[in-house]
């Protein structure tokens, strides 16, 4: 008797915009639903040299995905073969460190992007897992069963002082110290990324943003946010920077929504 199997398929919808008081947007965001794969870097360095750093390191990943991405791995569930996740958290790894040379070697060409750099982060879908990879402080969320949990967490001064017990949350909140990034792309010769491997359950969603959301809306925020919009992707992802513009905009805002979709390959058969 044959058994019918389910998969999982993966659904995006993001935007950038500059914000309430930025006159240039350094953000880049990118996402591809046949590729399984979406990324949010937000530049730093002043001037034009952020959106440098973030649109370099952003079709540098967009190119390793289309042009590198093991074949042989391609398809393959985790529940199979263990291997298979480990093999994606690797090549994640040595991608991120092999872009951070692009970046960093793009510096010391000319002196005035010295001092360029940008976060990163990643979400990865692959039949039944999702793999996450992030340098800085930019977020990756998922929403599951009513509930929003941040998978990533930030490279950053004040985060460090939370984790030592040396402040509050609420201290950590007001921190004058919050923009100060403890590992970014391309700022110095070598970096590592945390990567980690994820079951995929259909109907999760991962929401990947810059600081310039997550500075000024908290994460239960966000869930009620999406749940006004029916957790429709476009809608959610423009309320979101709505909200994050009205309370200020102070930064460049991006936003990108993934979701997980059961996809029953037999129905596409039949059509």
């Amino acid at each position: 008797m044959h058994r019918r199997s389910l998969s999982i398929r993966l659904t995006c919808f993001g935007k950038t915009d500059v914000g309430r008081r930025r006159e240039l947007n350094e953000d880049t965001f990118y996402y591809s639903d046949r590729d399984g794969f979406a990324v949010v870097a937000d530049g730093m360095g002043g001037r034009d040299f952020g959106e440098v750093a973030s649109s370099l390191c952003v079709s540098t990943l967009n190119k390793s995905f289309k042009k590198y991405f093991p074949a042989t791995i391609r398809g393959h569930a985790m529940q199979d073969d263990d291997i298979i996740a480990n093999v994606v958290e690797q090549t994640l790894d040595t991608w991120v460190r092999d872009m951070n040379v692009v970046v960093y070697e793009f510096g010391t060409i000319d002196t005035r992007y010295r001092e360029m750099g940008t976060t990163l982060a990643l979400v990865f879908h692959q039949e039944d897992f999702i793999a996450v990879a992030h340098v800085g402080d930019s977020r990756v969320y998922r929403v599951r069963a009513g509930m929003i949990e941040q998978v990533t967490e930030d490279h950053s001064f004040v985060n460090a002082q939370l984790r030592a017990g040396l402040i509050t949350e609420e201290e950590a909140l007001h921190s004058q110290h919050k923009n100060i990034i403890t590992r970014a792309i391309g700022t110095r010769a070598a970096v590592k990324a945390d990567v980690a491997v994820h079951p995929a359950e259909a109907g999760d969603i991962y929401l990947i943003c810059s600081d310039g959301l997550s500075d000024l809306v908290e994460g239960h925020e966000m869930l009620d946010t999406l749940r006004q919009e029916e957790m429709d992707l476009e809608r959610g992802v423009q309320a979101l920077i709505d909200l994050a513009n009205a309370r200020g905009g102070k930064d460049n805002i991006t936003v990108v929504l993934c979701r997980l979709d059961a996809d029953d390959p037999e129905s596409h058969q039949a059509a």
